[in-house]
């Protein structure tokens, strides 16, 4: 009699362990599947989205619209080569503002490459700094992937 009521708790306890876990499951799929926040595009951490989604879709253009006009001059031609066989993630880790100018700090992971032996990745922690131009963020100094040693403001 005691095996059997052993066997049974056991049983339980067994049950009780997968239906956690199964639960754990479903709570990290749903998170996953959340879609990434969307800034209001009018605020320096919508620049920022905006200008890393350009870079993420290869739109060279779109994301020299984020710039002043003084650096997408500086930056014509001073491009890193942006590769399409990456991926990268963005992470807005902290913003400061002030009337004029702010900074948005950012952690990139860039993974790259295939296979359990052929990929890697590398996370570069960045500062997006902007400057307040009418009502627009625009980013006002290089910043990844740009090349920072031949993309300089005159002057700078």
């Amino acid at each position: 009699m005691w095996e059997m009521a052993h066997r049974i708790t056991s049983n339980k306890v067994l049950i009780t362990i997968g239906v956690v876990i199964s639960l754990l499951v479903v709570v990290a799929v749903v998170f996953a599947l959340q879609p990434p926040t969307q800034f209001d595009p009018s605020s320096p951490e919508g620049t920022t989205q905006g200008y890393f989604q350009a870079l993420n879709d290869g739109d060279k253009e779109l994301a020299e619209s984020f710039m002043t006009d003084d650096l997408a001059r500086a930056c014509e031609g001073a491009w890193w080569y942006y590769e399409t066989d990456e991926s990268s993630r963005v992470l807005i880790t902290g913003t400061q503002v002030t009337a004029e100018s702010a900074k948005v700090q950012v952690n990139i992971t860039v993974s790259y490459g295939e296979g359990p032996f052929g990929g890697g990745s590398y996370d570069e922690d960045e500062t997006v700094v902007m400057e307040r131009q009418g009502e627009v963020w625009l980013i006002s100094e290089p910043v990844w992937p740009m090349d920072r040693y031949t993309c300089r403001k005159e002057g700078g």
